[in-house]
């Protein structure tokens, strides 16, 4: 199965796959969607009562223009940072999921209005390389007399639990199209050009009579050219050999990271289907 890296940058990939079926890129689809693992915030305790400013002595109240359930849903969607090699889930860690520095990550949110509670405001108890990304994610409002005390306890997960654990986002696959160009007779020059102006990704060129595709893996298979052409000149074909695999990352994990964590994973969960069937007396 031959893989050709398209584009590649920290939070984003393009793939193409060579002899393989639809179901088998859409079983690498669902993995990067479900199964590849991070840390999310799951449990926030919130301080109950009126808080004081040590500084100015004001009493606060612990309130917020929100509920508590909403606030703790918004802290849940941060990205955080997460090494595998580092953290696990508590099921699987050697502390028995009574909780330690492998399997869960405490953070604290200290703000008095008024003003704009940002991701920024959400520390890390500890390791500094675990803030969250997005600083500039705006999470709740305080008012004058409002204040936000709480700390908040991230752990391990996958999205087949909770879409805050979903790593991959706007993962799409679909097949290489091949535009296939064949002038029939009573189309005329004037047809090819607005056939080649209609393209909304300019991959096709017009010249000397003649229309050419540029670059056919831009092709989004929009039908824009098929239906310009009166003639039925241009037609595109998918290959059902070949096709294309985007995703993007919250950044937690990498792209690199997020596709070797989905390809190791699938072939484990294969071979274990294997095994599981071989012992089948």
């Amino acid at each position: 199965m031959p893989v050709t890296v398209q584009d590649l940058r920290p939070r984003s990939t393009e793939l193409e796959f060579e002899g393989v079926t639809a179901s088998q890129v859409n079983a690498v689809r669902r993995t990067l969607l479900a199964d590849v693992p991070k840390l999310a915030i799951e449990d926030v305790e919130f301080h109950l009562g009126p808080i004081r400013d040590e500084a100015t002595g004001k009493d606060y109240d612990s309130s917020t223009s929100m509920f508590d359930e909403a606030v703790a849903l918004r802290l849940g969607l941060l990205p955080i940072p997460t090494d595998l090699s580092e953290f696990r889930k508590k099921t699987e860690c050697t502390c028995g999921g009574a909780g330690c520095v492998h399997c869960q990550v405490m953070f604290s949110v200290d703000k008095k209005g008024p003003c704009t509670v940002y991701a920024k405001d959400v520390v890390p108890l500890g390791d500094a390389s675990l803030a969250v990304l997005e600083p500039d994610v705006p999470i709740v409002r305080l008012g004058a007399r409002q204040a936000l005390l709480a700390y908040a306890t991230a752990v391990v997960g996958t999205a087949r639990d909770h879409a805050k654990w979903q790593v991959a986002h706007g993962v799409g696959m679909f097949p290489r199209p091949h535009v296939k160009i064949a002038r029939k007779e009573g189309c005329t020059d004037a047809c090819l050009k607005r056939t080649a102006a209609s393209c909304p990704v300019n991959i096709l060129d017009f010249s000397g009579s003649k229309l050419s595709v540029t670059d056919e893996t831009k092709c989004i298979d929009c039908g824009a050219c098929e239906k310009t052409c009166e003639h039925g000149s241009i037609h595109i074909e998918p290959d059902a050999e070949r096709f294309f695999l985007r995703f993007e990352t919250d950044g937690s994990l990498s792209a690199r990271e997020t596709l070797r964590f989905a390809l190791k994973d699938l072939k484990r969960r294969f071979e274990d289907a294997r095994e599981a069937i071989q012992s089948i007396p």
